[in-house]
């Protein structure tokens, strides 16, 4: 293995760290806790984990019970990797673990102050006919995006520089997009909310404010093959976030594979991460995939650099590094708690990964998934939702492939 070959958690693990964590896991009376929980404290900001071990000292059941609680309904890394049921399948009835995450107010109140909840309750989902013109309107938008990215790539993968066919990728997941509104951030475990636990509210908003406006921009698009698409749509790599230069026309990115993890599915806090450093390969079981880049012909590996340019920052800006600073996180966070897919299932299900292709219109904050629990939709309604649904899937392939 070249020796420039970097640990994923190199930046994360520290003595400060360790002793923190051994002191969190006697708190805990050495308990095991969800594995998703334990890689958000190995792979939390240093600032926020003594927060939480300060919390935990002044009132150490009530902060276990919340902690453990976030972390189990939010499904955090089942929405980063896009494994939450769609909203296609979701119309007649929403999980429970879902419909927590992002159902606003039952009711509104009025200029007159007067709540209104009649005419939701009738019609709980915009009309077919608006939907569609809207989902027009989207598609125009997002065109325009993936054809400016394509140009900006020159039509070329970012990592292997292989040339058509290529697909313009989504960094931050599309799925994701109903989750951050305003009044789906205000839900108890909304996972943004579940992000500010573990990472500082300045990183967090930098997150948040680059995404919010919307997904469809170019600076949260690149185009990668089919293959390495997947391959980084289901965490078996992540990009890191080096440099972007002054004038950011230059940014430079660094490739790591992300190793698979069978970790149980309870773990003691203290447990130290056993994560091999990966060269130029990721393997599981019998199972293994390399990338080689065409026009060096050499294996891509942990630690190579990936350089992107732009010859307008204006008119083709290059991914915003806040983005992918949430990517190299969350990919690891995936890969910590054995949430990437196993590679014999990797072209088996593609239900999650056409879902995740599905085009929103970014100022539709409605969605079946704001529901609430007991309410149901008329037939005829849900037939026309079920209809513009699929239509939306279909205009993203013809965008996006």
């Amino acid at each position: 293995m070249d020796a420039r070959t970097q640990h994923i958690l190199e930046e994360f693990v520290s003595p400060e760290r360790i002793e923190l964590l051994n002191q969190l896991d006697g708190l805990f009376l050495e308990v095991p806790v969800p594995r998703e929980l334990w890689a958000c404290l190995w792979l939390s900001d240093l600032e926020k984990l003594r927060k939480l071990v300060d919390d935990v000292i002044n009132n150490t059941e009530k902060e276990r019970v919340y902690l453990v609680s976030m972390i189990q309904n939010s499904d955090l890394v089942k929405h980063w990797t896009q494994r939450t049921r769609s909203r296609l399948d979701s119309a007649a009835s929403t999980p429970r673990s879902l419909q927590a995450a992002v159902q606003p107010p039952m009711s509104v109140a009025s200029s007159s102050g007067a709540l209104e909840t009649s005419e939701a309750l009738s019609s709980p989902l915009l009309s077919a006919e608006c939907k569609r013109k809207r989902d027009e309107q989207a598609t125009i938008r997002s065109q325009r995006e993936a054809d400016l990215c394509r140009e900006r790539d020159c039509k070329q993968c970012v990592i292997t520089q292989a040339d058509s066919p290529v697909e313009v990728t989504h960094i931050f997941p599309f799925a994701m997009r109903y989750l951050q509104s305003h009044e789906a951030r205000k839900a108890w475990y909304n996972p943004w909310k579940v992000l500010r636990l573990f990472w500082s509210d300045e990183r967090v908003d930098r997150w948040l404010q680059t995404i919010e406006p919307t997904t469809e921009t170019m600076k949260n698009l690149l185009c990668l093959t089919p293959s390495v698409h997947k391959y980084h749509a289901n965490a078996y790599f992540a990009l890191k976030p080096v440099e972007m230069s002054e004038d950011e026309t230059i940014l430079t990115l660094q490739f790591h594979w992300l190793p698979c993890i069978n970790n149980p599915s309870t773990m003691r806090i203290s447990t130290k991460p056993d994560i091999p450093r990966i060269g130029d390969r990721r393997e599981n079981d019998s199972k293994m995939i390399k990338i080689w880049n065409v026009e060096t012909e050499k294996k891509i590996c942990s630690g190579d650099q990936i350089v992107m340019k732009t010859i307008d920052k204006k008119r083709f800006p290059l991914p915003d590094p806040a983005i992918l600073d949430m990517q190299w996180v969350l990919h690891a966070l995936t890969a910590m708690s054995a949430g990437a897919e196993p590679l014999e299932e990797l072209y088996e299900n593609d239900d999650d990964y056409s879902h995740a292709g599905m085009i929103y219109d970014d100022y539709d904050n409605v969605s079946v998934l704001s529901l609430s629990e007991g309410t149901t939709v008329s037939s005829s309604s849900q037939q026309a939702e079920n209809k513009v649904n699929t239509l939306e899937a279909t205009m993203h392939d013809a965008v996006f492939s």
